[in-house]
């Protein structure tokens, strides 16, 4: 992975480029075409002293075996100095500074003479929602008219970092012949793999012709930047095979992770292959919807080999926790104002390991796991296997032999340290019979994270999807993963990872590199689809905004999940047809209502954001249940069981549409390695163009409850010529407007 270089000084540690093995010799830097600065190397790490004044440069780093490049490329961070200034009359005694640059906690801001207060930030390009905490009340900026959604129906300020112009990068060609074009002067970067192909100042537009003729064969992947004045542009991914480019997906297989798309299922909740292992925990405090209900690992192989998955276009299947989980009851849910409802738990979810390596007999068996993986490698699929390391539960035998291995449960100031998710990230825990584990202590480190990689060599997995990232130190992933490169050079497979992380872009980022994890789940983007699709007082706008900055912080051809909702969020479907109230505690509603579906406008929502998802860069994951438009409100109503039988039209028709819509991704190109382009045609149609070579897809939406005329004049230029003959590829039928909260997937016929 490319590697993000800050204002000033940017350290790197060496390992994440390094299989094992390997070892140093010599570090270059290359900041600008032309200039080199050779890097000092101590104790496996070295600094780069600035950022490439293009905004690109690459590093080479030479060990024993051979020489590979890193691309390096510029953040664009900038220094502001947030201000807040007390209404006339009002001299507050404290005022914080909370926003996605603070993890939402609040920060003490610094007081003036002249009555104001400021905090200082340095910023990404991009717009960073935040609020003021006045003697702790939380207000937006009235002096900012900026404002973005929340995702909730709601609004924050925004501080906007604009981002650096950049050119336009474009590649046409077929088999061993390859062009690369800009629109203006450029420093372009091309690699082939870690190689460096060409690296150089440009002062106009330039045609790079490249043969790929005379190298080895197998696949390899071409890869190409551009910039200007610190302005990058998308970068340019194009898969090789043979010395000749690929252009048709039937030549992608399950290893290319840029044709995955993710179904998250909760084995418990998903089908009942063996009722024999059916245990639901005898205790009258556990409500049924909290407790075991039967399903298991053969249940979801049963419907993996009845075809359900591949009907559907689904190629991964990401699975709960499936370790051993405590016994009993644990935990109470009971709202503040009603104490008649309550409600304990049972560790159906997999989330409460007492076991690290040892199936669940709930769920089956080791057997049945490697069953499960096999059956899914004949049908080209692939299984990623949710992993705990962050927690075990109290009952865990380690806790029985090393009780000291846990951060401290209590603060210095005595309160507990507790789901502090933002404010004690790396120590909180997150319920008092779930003692954190303390990753500071190697011996820890060292034995959870052989405790994952032992699933590398012994259940067949393809990937992790690791559960609390944020809260666990760079320094376990690291060990982890080089671990899991030990387990690729024994047995040949690399095994993908996925994290799960709530905050902002650079606190995501954080743990991307090709040392650690390859990508997290983009929940910035979800925030800004459910207010830009679910709420009526939405836009485009906040969306497209969001989705440019995670093109930017992750890279055009990122492989972030893009989800459609999870274990831990009110159903998207109930939010958007108005039966959950986002204002109000949807746990509570999940828990005292009967929710069902109001109207159709749920399902109509739910097929729009399924075609969004199916139309950007990164993974689409469908949580279990919303290719139907399940309901529900949180964690546990949002984790009801599958129905496969017995549906309605409009079920019908949402698993439809998002079956058409997955298999049009993984039928063309474009839609996997092409760049990206947002157009708005109208405030409530919004064009996305992804292009790949002389391929092009362009998919209309509508966020709108009535039907709107599609302007196709900007598709083409104005030359007197007639209106463009259009290939309709998904969605609905029509591509002269588009049906409420339509959307439509179609080509240009330009000969």
């Amino acid at each position: 992975m490319p590697i993000g270089a800050g204002a000033l000084e940017t350290d790197l540690l060496l390992q994440d480029w390094l299989m094992p093995g390997q070892h140093v010799e010599s570090m270059v830097y290359h900041p600008d075409p032309g200039e080199s600065t050779a890097l000092g190397v101590m104790k496996g790490g070295a600094t780069l002293p600035s950022p490439p004044s293009s905004g690109l440069g690459h590093v080479a780093i030479r060990t024993s075996e051979a020489e590979l490049h890193v691309p390096v490329l510029g953040k664009g961070e900038c220094t502001i100095k947030a201000t807040y200034v007390p209404e006339a009359g009002h001299s507050p005694e404290h005022v914080q500074f909370v926003g996605d640059a603070t993890g939402w906690t609040p920060q003490d801001a610094n007081p003036q003479e002249n009555g104001s207060w400021t905090y200082d930030l340095t910023l990404l390009p991009g717009s960073h929602p935040y609020q003021w905490v006045v003697d702790g009340n939380w207000k937006l900026d009235s002096r900012n008219p900026m404002s973005v959604s929340n995702g909730m129906g709601g609004q924050n300020s925004a501080l906007v970092v604009e981002t650096p112009s950049a050119p336009s990068l474009k590649a046409h060609g077929q088999g061993s012949k390859v062009f690369l074009s800009t629109d203006g002067p450029a420093t372009l970067l091309v690699m082939m793999d870690n190689h460096v192909v060409h690296f150089g100042d440009h002062d106009n537009a330039v045609v790079l012709p490249l043969s790929l003729q005379g190298e080895p064969v197998g696949r390899r992947h071409l890869r190409a930047w551009a910039a200007h004045n610190g302005g990058i542009s998308q970068d340019l991914l194009l898969p090789i095979e043979d010395n000749e480019v690929i252009t048709q997906t039937d030549q992608l297989t399950r290893s290319d992770w840029h044709i995955a798309t993710m179904y998250f299922l909760m084995v418990d909740r998903f089908a009942d292959g063996n009722p024999d292992n059916n245990e639901p925990v005898q205790d009258s405090e556990i409500q049924p919807e909290a407790n075991h209900q039967g399903g298991d690992l053969q249940g979801v192989e049963q419907r993996l080999r009845s075809g359900y998955f591949q009907d559907l276009g689904i190629n991964t299947v990401w699975i709960s926790p499936v370790t051993q989980n405590a016994e009993g009851a644990w935990g109470l849910w009971q709202d503040s104002a009603r104490t008649d409802i309550t409600s304990r738990f049972s560790g159906y979810h997999g989330y409460w390991p007492v076991s690290c390596t040892r199936v669940d007999r709930r769920f089956g068996s080791q057997s049945a796991l490697e069953a499960l993986t096999q059956s899914a490698h004949e049908h080209e699929m692939n299984v990623v296997l949710d992993y705990v390391a962050n927690h075990v539960h109290q009952d865990h035998p380690l806790m029985e032999v090393h009780p000291d291995w846990t951060t401290d449960l209590y603060l210095p100031n005595g309160t507990m340290n507790t789901e502090k998710w933002d404010e004690h990230r790396l120590t909180t825990w997150f319920d008092t019979f779930m003692p954190t584990l303390d990753f500071e202590r190697n011996e820890v480190s060292e034995v959870m994270s052989d405790s994952a990689a032992w699933w590398a060599y012994h259940s067949g997995i393809d990937g992790f999807r690791h559960d609390a990232t944020k809260h666990i130190p760079e320094s376990f992933w690291r060990k982890l993963t080089y671990k899991l490169k030990e387990a690729q050079q024994q047995n040949g497979k690399r095994i993908f990872q996925i994290g799960e992380t709530y905050g902002s872009p650079d606190l995501i980022g954080s743990y991307l590199s090709s040392g650690m994890i390859d990508a997290q789940f983009d929940f910035n983007l979800y925030d800004k689809l459910l207010g830009a699709i679910a709420f009526d007082d939405g836009n485009w706008e906040d969306l497209v905004q969001t989705n440019r900055e995670s093109l930017q912080a992750y890279g055009a051809h990122h492989l972030m999940g893009n989800i459609t909702g999870n274990q831990d969020r009110p159903r998207f479907t109930s939010l958007a047809d108005g039966s959950l109230d986002p204002q109000e505690d949807t746990k509570f509603q999940g828990w005292t209502q009967d929710i069902q579906h109001n109207g159709d406008q749920g399902y109509a929502k739910m097929r729009l954001l399924m075609a969004y998802l199916m139309s950007v860069p990164g993974i689409p994951c469908v949580y279990y249940g919303d290719e139907i438009a399940d309901v529900g409100g949180n964690d546990p109503d949002n984790r009801r069981m599958m129905r496969f039988e017995s549906l309605n039209e409009q079920e019908k028709r949402t698993r439809d549409w998002t079956s058409n819509w997955a298999k049009l991704r993984t039928s063309h190109m474009a839609m996997l390695y092409g760049t990206t382009e947002f157009t708005l045609l109208s405030p409530d149609v919004l064009l996305v163009t992804r292009t790949y070579l002389d391929q092009q897809v362009h998919v209309a939406l509508n966020r709108s409850g009535v039907a709107q005329p599609m302007d196709l004049a900007s598709l083409t230029p104005d030359d007197g010529q007639d209106a463009p003959a259009l290939v309709y590829l998904a969605g609905q039928e029509s591509t002269t407007e588009l049906e409420p909260f339509g959307a439509v997937a179609f080509e240009i016929d330009t000969h």
